[in-house]
């Protein structure tokens, strides 16, 4: 699921799809973590056909240290490139 969503939704269905599109995110980039999928940095929007590189662009040591929490979260998930 890509795109960009607007709901009219309120209440408890409104919580359900924030709920779904954070799961869907989280899955996501997991795989772009294990190099599955292309990645989109969401603090510079800079793309990364081949997945999420092990390193900010931008020698960015928070922005790394994330990428690097995400790599470890993705390794323990499994996957393609275990």
């Amino acid at each position: 699921m890509e795109g960009v969503f607007i709901t009219t939704a309120t209440g408890k269905a409104l919580e359900d799809q924030i709920s779904l599109m954070d799961k869907l995110t989280k899955e996501w980039t997991m795989r772009a973590a294990r190099g599955e999928c292309a990645w989109i940095c969401s603090s510079c929007c800079m793309s990364f056909p081949d997945g999420m590189p092990d390193a900010c662009a931008h020698d960015i040591q928070q922005c790394t240290n994330i990428i690097a929490s995400d790599k470890v979260d993705a390794r323990k998930q499994g996957g393609t490139h275990d």
